[in-house]
């Protein structure tokens, strides 16, 4: 959970350190505030989070209600327009928040049955961990890094303004 604060902050600085550099470009500033609110935002439901005192009655219905927020704020994240600049956290973000659907779906699903069966406990936390996962590349990403690790492809792109004239 730490490296998740540690990645939100990262973000946040990145969004903000890139926000004034270069020129203007509209699409890529709307970004950058988005993404710095996202990241305030989860930031603050994993505070809230955090702080739930697990003896309390209410504490799952908290928790839930924290879970819920977040999958709405991974609903935000995959409806932002990525400038082109960051088009891999197009993919990240949809995959991400249909993570994190997953997570909420069963952590729901855990809480609110008699049985609280330890598999759909375990999926859901695997679930949130690979949601989480997508916004640490994310964070990668806007930092100019590549992530790396098991299972990441990583493909280069040419990219030009113009179609190159070739002979027939």
């Amino acid at each position: 959970m730490r490296k998740l604060l540690f990645v939100l902050v990262a973000v946040m600085s990145m969004s903000l350190s890139l926000f004034g550099c270069g020129k203007k470009d509209a699409k890529l500033e709307k970004y950058y505030e988005e993404m710095n609110s996202f990241a305030d935002e989860v930031l603050s439901l994993k505070e809230s989070m955090d702080s739930i005192d697990l003896n309390s009655e209410s504490a799952y219905t908290e928790m839930l209600t924290y879970l819920d927020g977040m999958e709405e704020q991974f609903r935000i994240l995959a409806d932002m327009e990525v400038p082109k600049q960051f088009s891999s956290n197009e993919v990240l973000g949809d995959e991400a928040y249909s993570y994190m659907q997953e997570a909420v779906r069963l952590y729901n699903e855990y809480y609110n049955s008699a049985e609280n069966d330890t598999n759909v406990f375990d999926a859901a936390g695997e679930n949130y961990s690979r949601a989480m996962k997508r916004i640490e590349y994310i964070s990668m990403i806007l930092k100019g890094e590549i992530p790396e690790g098991e299972g990441i492809e990583v493909f280069n792109e040419e990219q030009t303004d113009f179609n190159p004239v070739t002979e027939e």
